[in-house]
């Protein structure tokens, strides 16, 4: 889980001037932290992918940002797990007859393996692999694998994550203290 913490005590200082200003801190302050919200999705995303074979747009980072009445926001990343189908899987689509590959995936970035069973689907609830319980044609489950927030708590992840979030909020509150007072007419 990353946390990012931000100390008010230094930050009063910068919002001195903004006391007399109706809203004014809220006004500074929930686009500031939005802002470096939006920064740590992308951060979270584009550091998951250095490490797993996933496309970005299936990487669930789920942002609660701030608002007026709570200057808190919040990135959430999905506890669930994640189906084998959004990893990189070969061959893409399904395949009949006698002459039929064994799938092949790879859910790490240059780790990968066939494996023993498994087919894949295009219809069904869910086109992508799947794989029978029993040795009956059914029932039959999808293939599951590792989930985001395993994903996303990697030790390389973490630091950068909080860097460019803690580096966004800096940028922003200088530009955002100045477009307030620039409004105000100070």
């Amino acid at each position: 889980m990353i946390t990012v913490v931000i100390d008010y005590k230094p930050l009063m200082k910068f919002l001195r001037p903004l006391e007399d200003i109706r809203k004014g801190v809220p006004r500074v302050l929930v686009p500031t932290i939005n802002r470096s919200l939006a920064a740590g999705v992308t951060a979270i995303k584009r550091e998951v992918r250095k490490n797993y074979e996933i496309k970005y747009k299936d990487i669930p980072v789920k942002k609660e940002s701030a608002s007026y009445e709570n200057l808190e926001g919040k990135l959430i990343v999905a506890d669930k797990m994640m189906e084998l189908g959004k990893f990189f899987i070969s061959p893409r689509k399904m395949q009949r007859g006698p002459t039929r590959r064994k799938l092949f995936a790879r859910v790490k970035v240059g780790k990968g393996g066939q494996l023993a069973t498994g087919f894949m689907t295009d219809g069904l609830p869910y086109a992508g692999p799947w794989r029978r319980v029993g040795r009956a044609r059914l029932p039959i489950r999808k293939m599951l694998t590792i989930s985001a927030p395993i994903m996303a708590s990697q030790p390389s992840v973490e630091p950068v994550v909080v860097k460019v979030m803690g580096d966004t909020f800096a940028k922003r509150l200088e530009h955002e203290i100045e477009r307030v007072l620039s409004q105000a007419g100070k």
